[in-house]
């Protein structure tokens, strides 16, 4: 009972030191990476309080699951899928996915065939090198023959689309990103990838937050339908994470159930160390108020990846 107790006054400390210094301090940017994990502690907490008779305790946990609940509230929902989103015609809508294929991954044709089988209109991959550039353009180039490769060093991002892609060069502190226009039946759609650094280190989490503020101060000053999409390497509990989400709609959050945790998921060449069941959602798909996300998942099969790809179904508001 002593363990519960101690772990009760410390979700509380997270808590409060969430609001004040937040994710500058490091203990509180890991809680908000593990805040599932507390969550579901938490539930078990309540539970040997409440069988251990310890009603102050229990009143504490009860109040701590009752703000996690909330937190939580937009994933633990159900969604049901709407009937005239099934009614419309597809031409108003698009598909996009992103995939962190991981640098030493091998499996290009298992790639293309995850690929082929979601059917997005747009793919963003990240951490591709040129083993896995060349045979995934030979897979995938006749259904999608438009390409675009950042100017970074390797790993590399790669956009392809059904459509025809222009490349412009992003702006200051936007480190590992690509910044497209992509030219759909529905218009011009302005497309974001993105790859961030992890941020476990003050000086990692001080870079991520400069490129998010980049991309997001780009954001601001567009007009038209906007996607951001990658691996951000934050989690949706994180203080950076909010640079994206305080403008844009995270599908996930919007039309997504359950924690859609992404990383990491076993790899090929790294069995021994890797996770078979994913703990972090870091890979995030974000849209403009010019779309209505329709539905969003996380494809269970990662083709060697220690990512899991995310798809999701778009609608164009008129």
């Amino acid at each position: 009972m002593a363990t519960t107790s101690v772990f009760a006054i410390g979700m509380v400390a997270w808590n409060i030191l969430r609001l004040y210094p937040g994710d500058r301090w490091l203990p509180v940017r890991l809680g908000n990476f593990v805040a599932p994990w507390l969550f579901l502690i938490l539930l078990v907490a309540l539970a040997v309080a409440w069988l251990g008779r310890r009603p102050r305790l229990s009143r504490l946990l009860a109040l701590l699951v009752l703000v996690s609940v909330l937190r939580f509230w937009p994933v633990l929902t159900p969604r049901l899928s709407s009937p005239n989103a099934q009614a419309n015609a597809p031409v108003s809508q698009l598909r996009v996915m992103t995939f962190n294929v991981h640098f030493s991954n091998r499996d290009a044709l298992g790639i293309v065939d995850l690929v082929r089988a979601e059917t997005p209109d747009i793919v963003a991959f990240q951490e591709c090198t040129m083993d896995l550039i060349t045979p995934l353009y030979a897979g995938l180039g006749d259904e999608y023959p438009y390409f675009l490769l950042d100017d970074g060093e390797t790993p590399r991002l790669v956009l392809m689309s059904r459509y025809p892609l222009q490349g412009y060069v992003p702006p200051p502190g936007a480190w590992r990103t690509q910044w497209a226009q992509v030219e759909t039946p529905l218009g011009l759609v302005t497309v974001w990838n993105v790859h961030s650094s992890s941020s476990l280190s003050q000086r990692a989490w001080e870079w991520q937050r400069e490129v998010f503020s980049a991309v997001a101060n780009q954001v601001d000053g567009e007009e038209g339908p906007v996607l951001v999409l990658g691996d951000f390497n934050t989690t949706d509990h994180n203080d950076n994470y909010r640079l994206m989400a305080d403008r844009l709609t995270d599908v996930h959050r919007a039309v997504g159930w359950g924690f859609g945790f992404t990383f990491p998921r076993r790899w090929l060449d790294r069995q021994d160390l890797s996770m078979a069941t994913p703990a972090l959602r870091i890979d995030h798909i974000f849209i403009s108020k010019h779309w209505e996300p329709l539905e969003t998942h996380v494809v269970t099969d990662s083709a060697g990846s220690d990512h899991l790809p995310v798809v999701a179904t778009l609608r164009w508001r008129y």
